[in-house]
Order: structure tokens, then C-alpha cells, then sequence
């Protein structure tokens, strides 16, 4: 209580807010995030049919009571004998689409975002000394210690003696003791400070392993087992990461060139790296995206990509140039590119593989796809600043230090530069830093549109943060200004991606504006005269709002203009928003300076697994394995892991509930990490079908996995007839859905084929249902836009016909 009483400047936390930070409980308005795959409750269903669901509903015939002014109708529902075959054979899709007793009911929850508490500079010494008590008395903190293999008598007393510590201002008495135990992590800015239990942990671990307080917790006074300290000396070695660097042995028998490219989006840093590549005799380029690899693969191979060395007065080709009439794409390089800069090269994605030579030594790939054993002339990691992502950051971080390149080239924005400064500093790699600005201006438009959707021009890109969003503004244009539009969002797959935006760029298709989520921010050279943001703001995980940040906006800002997309008569681009009310956030964001990211991301992988289990008890579960590295493991001062894998917990105890005993700790991370949309409860099914087969039949049946719990076959083959026969795309539309939950199916058994090809072995089936898929959703996308379009003309004319015709009789 003394400790306490001495913040008079710093609000006490209440019960309910210490519970909030420490414990599983979490704020009242804040319900736990889950996927789940039973049907929504206290729905009235007819014949296994949600009837609330807007795309089934009947109009409601009016009751006694109801609002005259509410326009009900009286005409009861077609009788069934009365429709025809088509929409008899389409209603009973729609029934087996979403009857409840056909659908999943596994349930995965997800642990809820707790946010961090509002601790307020040179306030982390009174903040850690007087919340110290609540953290050692959270019974859910020493459930985990226990799980750790510490003996349970002696919890208590290490929590005692470490309380005694911290509100005898032990740990903190000098400047030097505060830094040894990273108090000052307690400072960092809300935004990037850590669960503060696991601060509170690693600070615990530090302290009980630290030699000094050996004798003071083996003494008569706290009676610790000397086998308990000895046994956390293991699990903090264990899991001691301090030295990141030696992790990767085999750059780090290489002195490396690092080079780092960085500017604005439209500044050419990327293209001064791949002329590198184009003329190294091997090289590796990786990027967060498949489209991105795709790309640069394709631009490879067609000779598009001037190599380094192609100015030289003595360069007479590549390896290609000499063989190029006995390649089978020759034609492809004579048309779209130079037969001089053709190269061979692989590309290898966490979906496909294209193998275009065996002996080929030159690769595409994504990042997480990088091969570490293979020493490369030059090496590409493109948009660096991905290396502080939550969600994929650590395989950059992976990649600088790793990346076995004898010239490594880092594309991306300025504020990577300090954190990839610090990663290298004890490496001996020498590190060059080239800057460069925008090739072509950007310009903030002098006014918002007014919210008038009659605005949009043609070359517009609007850009907005849901999906259904995203078809109402498509919606609103076409209705408005009779501009066909193009459409690209996050869950839209990456060939329909493409095709879409190939749409856009073309300007003889008809599509005018494009109308796209922030996934247009990189990946699709995009022939973009004006960006609008439709809002600045969008919904975070926990359910509220945040605004977009600073990178993001400068990020998606940038693709308007790009260099060379609008010939000489369009240079630069142009920026603005939809409502008044977000132009000076724009001009905030685009006017401020970048900040440099605060760490790098990492995660746990099989070594790191395997390194605790002589460490922890038998049959410890995997949640408790990627618990440890967290609450344990010692890390550099500028490495965090990701935030994710404690919200993810529960998948991890997921996997284990199906498969657990019979997978590996590889098997298991390979499961864990898999592109699987854990809030599509369908997807989630079908996994545990695989989890399921794999685990009585060591072999996953593709077919069998789909059809026991799911009607994707049946809804592929009724959207391939409504094709061919020519039916309006409207009449599928309530299966888009589904559909699409059925491309992340396919995508995630050839994910799991590329890294266990006996267990997942049905590659081929896979790869053409998936072909057909995007065929199918390709056609619907165009018939709902050209279906659209024509119904937006035909109401115009209508309008027109009775404008005339009034104009006329009053005219008589």
C-alpha cells in the first residue's frame, strides 16, 4: 500500500481494470472475437431455410398491429408447382446452402484484444512498482508457471519474494539495474507496448535466474527447491534469444553487401534492385505477395527487366540468348520483351509453383518461401517495412539476417532503415543506404466530392474497408454517372485480382473506375489517375475504429500517377477524399514525416520448439510451448514476437483436440500457420475434416474432406450450368459466397500439398477445381457489373421517355 499511495498523480487502476490486464476476464462491452460455424440463433426457418436472411426473405404479409405506413404485402409466396424448373432447381440450392442441420458445428474462440493500460511518460517505475501485487496474485499467471514444470509449492513463494523485490524498489534503484531489467519497456507508446503480463513475466524470470538472488531464495526466509531455480535457468536458456543473428549460420559465414533501396511509392527504388537481379548469374527475389512474384517472374522471363550490365558496349545477352529458338516461350519473348535480357527463371509461392528449368538459378518467390540454404549472387526483399507487420514480420526479419546473398537488396519505405541498422549492427555486413523521391508529383485535390458520386471520372479509384461497402459505391457510380466499374478486394482471389485490374488498365474494356479495398496498395500496377477515399477510417479487430494510419495512407495515396502508366500528357497523380469532414486528415497524413518503425517481428518455429521440450513436462500442449516463448524467452531490444500468437491460442488447442497426438511439433506449426480464414466457420470445418483424416488415415482425401460437410461441388456445378445456358448472373448471386469460401478450401489443401505432398497428395484435383472456380467467379463478377450497368441505362431511358412525354403534353 505504500508504494501505492504515492501516485498521487496516477489514477489507481480499479479491480476490474487490474483483471482486464492480467487475468482472462476482459471489459464489459467487449464480447470474445469467435469463428464459429453453427447457424446465427432465434431464426425461424421453413424447410431448413433462414427466412431472415435478406437474400431468402419473402415480403412479410401485414398483421393486425402493424404500421399502416410500413409497406407490407398481402400477396402471399409463389406456390412451388408454380415456378418454374430453373427456379425450383435454384430454391433448392439455396436450401441446401444454408440449411442449419447440414452445417459444421465445430467452434473455435478466439482469446479477446485487451487493451494495453494509458501509462503516461516517466510514469513506468510507479506504474510496474505499484501493479506488481495484482500481477502475482492473478491465479491465471500461475496456472502458466505451473504448466512451465515449476513446482506449484514453490510459486507462490518466488511470487512472494519477486513482490518483496519490486516494492523494495530492488530492481529498480539505478539506472543501470531499471535497463538490465527492461523497465522502460513500460514507457514505449501504447500503440507498441506488449501485454503487459508478459512484461511483468519476462521482468520475473530475469530476476529469479539472476545469480545474486540465488541465496536469498534458497534461504530459510522464502525455502525455494534449489531443482525448481535450476529447472527455470533451463527454460530461460531455452528459450534465450538474444543473439538472433547466430540463428542463421549460413550468412553469417558470409560477409554481405546490404543495400538498402527506400523512398515514396513511385520512386523507382524497386527497379534499381531488379536491374541487379536481371544481370546476376543467380539471384532470389521475394515479396509479400503472390501477384507481386508472379510479376516479377513473368517480367523475367520475357526479357522486360534491363539487366545492370545491358549498357555495357560488350554485353551480348544472357544464357537465354543464345538457345532462344529452342525455348516454348520463344514467340512470348520476340512480342513482350527483349530476347537479350530474357532470363530463366523458377517461381515458388505458397499456392503454385512454376518450374520453367530445373537448372535454373534464378527464383521468384514470397517471402515466406525464401530458401536458406542456397547461397544467391543478389537477393530482393521488397516492401521492408513489412518487417514490423504482427502478422508476418518476422519472415522479413528472416530474411535480413538470413538471406544467404552476397548483395542483398531491401526495397521499401524510410522508416525501416533504423530497425534493419539495429538488426545488422553486430553481423559485419556491410550496409549502404540509397534514397530516393517520388518520379512523379502528387497533388491533394483543393476539395473533397462533396459526397456527390456524380463527381467520379473516368481513371478514378475509390477506395473503401468492407466488402459490402465496396459493391454499394460500385452500385452508386454506375447508377450515377453510367462509369462501369472495376472491383478489387482482400477476400477477391489473386487471379480474379488480376483479371480485374487488367480490366482497368485496359482502356478499351468499358471499365472506367476502379472501386477497390486497401489491398490495392501493392501488388497490381494499377493505371490510376486520381485516388478518393470514400472514408479514413476502418473497423478494427476488437470491434471499433481507428483511423488509417500514416503508412497506409501515403502507401495507397501512391498509386496514383505512377511513372510511365499515363504516357507524357498525364504526369503525376491526384488525391482527395469522398466528405469534407476527412480532407484534413489527408493532407496530415501525406504532409507528415514517415516514423521510424519500433521493432522487428518474430516468431517460434520447429528449432525453437524442439529446444523445450527436454525443458517442459510430457505432453505439454502447444499453446503452452508458444506460451514459453513468450513469457520466457529473453529478446533484443528492438524484437518483439507477434502480438497474434496469444490471440491465437485457441486455434493451437484446436489442432491438438483433433490430431495432437499423432502430428509433430512440425506438423503442427505447419497447420497453425496455413492461409486458413478462422472467422470462415465453413473453411474451419473443413480443416478439421483434414485434421480428421490425417489423423486415422495419415492421408487427406480432397473430395471427401468437401463433401461431408459441405455443398461446394453442387454450387460449382450449378453456377458452371447457369453459364452455359446463358442464365443472368443474378441468379447465383446468393452463392458468391460460398464460392469464395471454396477457393480458400483449394488454396489451403495446395498449401498443404507444396509441404506434405504424401499426406495432402491430390495436388492436380486440387489445381483444376480451383481453375474452374475462378473461371466461374470471373463470368459472375462481369454479368452482375454488365447486368448492373444495363439496368442503370434502362431506368435512365425510362426517365428520359417520361421527362419527354411530360415536356410534351404540356407543350399541347
Amino acid at each position: 500500500m505504500a508504494a501505492t499511495s504515492k501516485l498521487s498523480s496516477l489514477p489507481p487502476l480499479c479491480t476490474r481494470c487490474r483483471v482486464t490486464i492480467f487475468g482472462s476476464r476482459v471489459w464489459p462491452n467487449v464480447e470474445a472475437r469467435h469463428f464459429s460455424t453453427s447457424p446465427p440463433q432465434n431464426r425461424d426457418t421453413t424447410e431448413g431455410i433462414w427466412q431472415d436472411d435478406i437474400r431468402l426473405r419473402q415480403p412479410r404479409r401485414k398483421k393486425d398491429g402493424d404500421d399502416p405506413k410500413v409497406g407490407f404485402t398481402d400477396r402471399p409466396p409463389r406456390p412451388t408447382s408454380q415456378r418454374t424448373g430453373w427456379q425450383q432447381e435454384k430454391r433448392a440450392m439455396q436450401a441446401a446452402t444454408y440449411r442449419g442441420a447440414q452445417l459444421p458445428k465445430a467452434l473455435v474462440k478466439l482469446h479477446p484484444f485487451i487493451a494495453p493500460p494509458n501509462i503516461k511518460p516517466g510514469e513506468a517505475i510507479p506504474f510496474f512498482e505499484s501493479h506488481v501485487q495484482a500481477w502475482t496474485k492473478d491465479p491465471k499467471m500461475r496456472e502458466r508457471l505451473v504448466s512451465f514444470g515449476i513446482h506449484e509449492d514453490d510459486v507462490p513463494k518466488l511470487m512472494k519474494a519477486f513482490r518483496k523485490a519490486v516494492e523494495a524498489k530492488e530492481l529498480t534503484k539505478t539506472e543501470e539495474q531499471a535497463k538490465l531489467y527492461g523497465i522502460d519497456k513500460f514507457n514505449e507508446p501504447m500503440h507498441q507496448r506488449i501485454n503487459v503480463s508478459i512484461l511483468y513475466s519476462n521482468i520475473f524470470f530475469t530476476w529469479c535466474t539472476n545469480p545474486s538472488n540465488r541465496a536469498l531464495l534458497l534461504s530459510s526466509q522464502h525455502s525455494v527447491r534449489p531443482e525448481t531455480l535450476d529447472h527455470m535457468l533451463k527454460l530461460v536458456e531455452a528459450t534465450d534469444r538474444r543473439y538472433l543473428a547466430e540463428e542463421s549460420q549460413f550468412a553469417r559465414k558470409m560477409c554481405r553487401k546490404v543495400i538498402m533501396h527506400v523512398g515514396p511509392t513511385n520512386s523507382g527504388k524497386t527497379y534499381h534492385a531488379l536491374r541487379a537481379l536481371a544481370g546476376a548469374e543467380s539471384g532470389v527475389y521475394a515479396g509479400p505477395l503472390r501477384l507481386l512474384a508472379h510479376e516479377i517472374w513473368e517480367r523475367l522471363n520475357l526479357g522486360q527487366i534491363a539487366p545492370s550490365n545491358a549498357d555495357d558496349p560488350d554485353f551480348k545477352g544472357t544464357e537465354v540468348t543464345e538457345r532462344l529458338e529452342d525455348l516454348p516461350h520463344k514467340d512470348s519473348i520476340k512480342k513482350h520483351g527483349n530476347p537479350k535480357w530474357a532470363r530463366l527463371c523458377n517461381m515458388v509461392t505458397g499456392e503454385e509453383q512454376k518450374m520453367v528449368a530445373e537448372t535454373s538459378r534464378m527464383l521468384s518467390c514470397t517471402v515466406e518461401m525464401l530458401p536458406y540454404s542456397i547461397v544467391y549472387d543478389v537477393g530482393i526483399v521488397d516492401e521492408i517495412q513489412m518487417i514490423s507487420d504482427p502478422q508476418r514480420g518476422s519472415a522479413w526479419t528472416n530474411a535480413v539476417l538470413g538471406l544467404p546473398a552476397k548483395e542483398l537488396h531491401l526495397c521499401g519505405e524510410e522508416t525501416a532503415v533504423p530497425i534493419v541498422q539495429e538488426l545488422l549492427k553486430h553481423t559485419g555486413d556491410e550496409l549502404v543506404i540509397r534514397r530516393y523521391e517520388r518520379l512523379t508529383p502528387l497533388k491533394v485535390e483543393k476539395e473533397s466530392l462533396k459526397a456527390d458520386w456524380t463527381k467520379i471520372q473516368k481513371g478514378d479509384c475509390v477506395v473503401a474497408f468492407s466488402r459490402s461497402g465496396i459493391f454499394a459505391i460500385k452500385r452508386k457510380i454506375e447508377q450515377s454517372t453510367g462509369l462501369r466499374c472495376a472491383i478489387i478486394y482482400g477476400r477477391l482471389p489473386p487471379e480474379i485480382r488480376s483479371e480485374q485490374a487488367a480490366l482497368f488498365n485496359d482502356p478499351n474494356s468499358g471499365y472506367d473506375v476502379l472501386v477497390g479495398s486497401d489491398a490495392i496498395g501493392m501488388g497490381l500496377n494499377l493505371k490510376i489517375r486520381r485516388i478518393i477515399f470514400e472514408a479514413l477510417t476502418k473497423s478494427t479487430q476488437n470491434g471499433g475504429v481507428e483511423k488509417l494510419s500514416i503508412s497506409s495512407v501515403k502507401q495507397i495515396a501512391g498509386r496514383a500517377g505512377r511513372f510511365g502508366m499515363h504516357g507524357d500528357n498525364e504526369p503525376g497523380g491526384y488525391v482527395t477524399t469522398f466528405e469534407d469532414k476527412d480532407m484534413a486528415y489527408l493532407k496530415e497524413a501525406l504532409n507528415a514525416p514517415f516514423t521510424s518503425l519500433p521493432f522487428a517481428r518474430i516468431t517460434f518455429d520447429v528449432d525453437t520448439m524442439n529446444r523445450l521440450v527436454p525443458v517442459l513436462p510430457p505432453q505439454s500442449s502447444t499453446s503452452t510451448f508458444v506460451q514459453a516463448h513468450h513469457f520466457i524467452s529473453p529478446l533484443p531490444p528492438k524484437i518483439r514476437y507477434h502480438e497474434s500468437d496469444m490471440t491465437h491460442l485457441p486455434l493451437y488447442d484446436f489442432i491438438d483436440g483433433i490430431a495432437g497426438e499423432v502430428l509433430s511439433n512440425g506438423e503442427k506449426l505447419t497447420h497453425a500457420y496455413a492461409p486458413i480464414p478462422w472467422r470462415d466457420a465453413t473453411v474451419v470445418q473443413v480443416l478439421k475434416n483434414f485434421l480428421t483424416q490425417m489423423r486415422d488415415n495419415s492421408y487427406v482425401d480432397l473430395m471427401q474432406g468437401l463433401k461431408s460437410s459441405t455443398n461446394f461441388m453442387e454450387s460449382l456445378e450449378m453456377v458452371e450450368k447457369a453459364k452455359k445456358n446463358d442464365h443472368p448472373a443474378r441468379t447465383i448471386v446468393h452463392l458468391l459466397n460460398g464460392l469464395e469460401s471454396f477457393h480458400k478450401v483449394l488454396v489451403l489443401y495446395i498449401w498443404l500439398s507444396f509441404r506434405s505432398q504424401i499426406v495432402y497428395p491430390q495436388y492436380n484435383l486440387a489445381a483444376e477445381l480451383k481453375e474452374r472456380l475462378e473461371d466461374v467467379l470471373q463470368w459472375s463478377l462481369e454479368g452482375l457489373s454488365a447486368q448492373m450497368h444495363s439496368q442503370d441505362r434502362a431506368k435512365r431511358s425510362r426517365a428520359e421517355q417520361k421527362e419527354w412525354k411530360g415536356r410534351r403534353g404540356g407543350g399541347g
